[in-house]
């Protein structure tokens, strides 16, 4: 028992290995948006929900840093929740991000355990992964995260 209660919980802290540009993820108005088109570009994957509260403290601190920190950084928030709950906290929170829909379910594509997030490089690489709350506002965890990101 106690080897499988193990295993369970190393999965749910593991972010899962995912090819990012084979996502099938929507905009508000349907269109399918592709990871690719940002190619060139540093890129911070997040997938939150609404009702979670380190998701949420996460995208917040990401709010206040996003103009005098990661002004060159684009930020995609994406959601499994409904189009409309993707809309409603758009629209609530005003962040200068991407809100996207998964056209899927997190656990359909690994992710147990929210938030989750993926650094991606210039050449559209993953270049770092992380299951839980990330400490955006320690001035030296983000500089490291951004260093990985060149």
């Amino acid at each position: 028992m106690a080897l499988l209660e193990c295993t369970f919980t190393i999965n749910h802290n593991v972010a899962p290995s995912i090819q990012v540009d084979k996502l099938e993820i929507l905009n508000e108005d349907t269109t399918k948006f592709e990871i690719s088109s940002l190619k060139g570009k540093k890129v911070i994957i997040s997938f939150y929900a609404s009702w979670c509260p380190n998701c949420l403290e996460e995208l917040e601190i990401l709010n206040s840093i996003k103009n005098e920190k990661l002004n060159d950084i684009e930020i995609l928030a994406i959601t499994d929740e409904s189009l409309e709950k993707l809309t409603s906290f758009k629209n609530k929170k005003q962040y200068p991000f991407t809100f996207l829909k998964l056209n899927a379910s997190f656990p359909e594509i690994g992710i147990a355990s929210i938030p989750t997030t993926y650094l991606l490089n210039t050449e559209g690489e993953i270049v770092y992964n992380k299951v839980g709350y990330i400490q955006w506002d320690d001035e030296s965890n983000l500089n490291h995260l951004k260093s990985l990101m060149e």
